[in-house]
């Protein structure tokens, strides 16, 4: 009877302790989101992660070098997070974070950059 009794505490253990990794797997992936792409000769990253009670947004993008000019604006659904020209680093980089409000799994996040000459790279993120 002792046997049957350790054999079902210790089923019920791996039971809870399955959930528990589940759910912090599942909740991980609700704290944070990245896309990547590329467009042009371009390469992009977009990510949201759960941040002092909001969302930090972040939009990267590698270009072909530096000195480059590129409008940028960053949105969590219709609202403006950010918006400006940006140049290219050292490294063809452009870099822009903002903070939104909600969790990054409540909205679709969306940057776009615009080179001086040349088509828009577009990035979306979310439902």
């Amino acid at each position: 009877m002792q046997k049957k009794a350790v054999i079902g505490s210790v089923a019920a253990v791996a039971v809870l302790a399955g959930a528990g990794t589940w759910y912090a797997v599942d909740r991980s992936v609700e704290e944070q989101t990245t896309e990547r792409g590329t467009c042009g000769g371009a390469t992009w990253e977009l990510s949201a992660e759960a941040e002092d009670g909001g969302t930090e947004v972040s939009a990267e993008l590698q270009s072909a070098g530096p000195g480059e000019t590129w409008d940028v604006e960053l949105t969590r659904g219709d609202s403006t997070l950010l918006t400006g020209t940006r140049t290219t680093d050292e490294d063809g980089e452009i870099d822009v974070d903002a903070h939104a409000s909600g969790n990054p799994g409540d909205a679709t996040y969306a940057v776009t950059f615009t080179p001086a000459e040349g088509e828009p790279c577009s990035a979306t993120l979310g439902s």
